[in-house]
């Protein structure tokens, strides 16, 4: 697997990022699915909330790695919704979006806010993350809480 960072993309607007950033996007994308056609590709173009269905309709990702400042519901219908529009068959995942900070929460917190996220999510293409990496100062447990409400939301999920 791979995952392209695009970290700065929210500092773009619209307009900038079609021009300057989504051109690069495509390419890498393009060239990696050129020579390794299986291999499952990720973007994650932070803070780039409005090019979530342009990624999903005119790149070659597998995956869209979404911040924590997205609606997952939101994201999830509009990516559904440009694809279907578009006539692409192809399914586009979604991954994500857990707010960091909150793993300086209490676990029972985090546990909830998890469980929510999950469930935002539904039951079709998603990959439980956080929207960013973690901070040095994250408890380890805390991360444990997180780790478990995700299994835990998975499985009811799937019954």
């Amino acid at each position: 697997a791979l995952q392209v960072f695009e970290s700065w993309a929210g500092e773009l607007g619209p307009r900038d990022f079609n021009e300057f950033s989504l051109p690069y996007l495509r390419r890498i994308a393009a060239a990696v699915k050129q020579v390794y056609p299986d291999v499952p590709i990720t973007v994650f173009a932070k803070g780039a909330h409005y090019a979530i269905e342009e990624l999903a309709a005119e790149t070659l990702y597998d995956v869209i790695s979404l911040d924590w400042t997205l609606d997952p519901e939101k994201a999830r219908a509009g990516v559904d919704r440009v694809l279907a529009a578009k006539g692409i068959a192809r399914k586009v995942v979604l991954q994500g979006n857990l707010d960091p900070t909150v793993l300086f929460a209490e676990p029972q917190v985090i546990r909830e806010r998890t469980q929510e996220m999950c469930q935002k999510f539904g039951k079709t293409g998603h990959i439980a993350n956080l929207g960013h990496g973690m901070m040095p100062t994250h408890d380890p447990d805390h991360l444990r809480a997180f780790l478990e409400a995700v299994h835990e939301s998975s499985s009811a999920l799937r019954n």
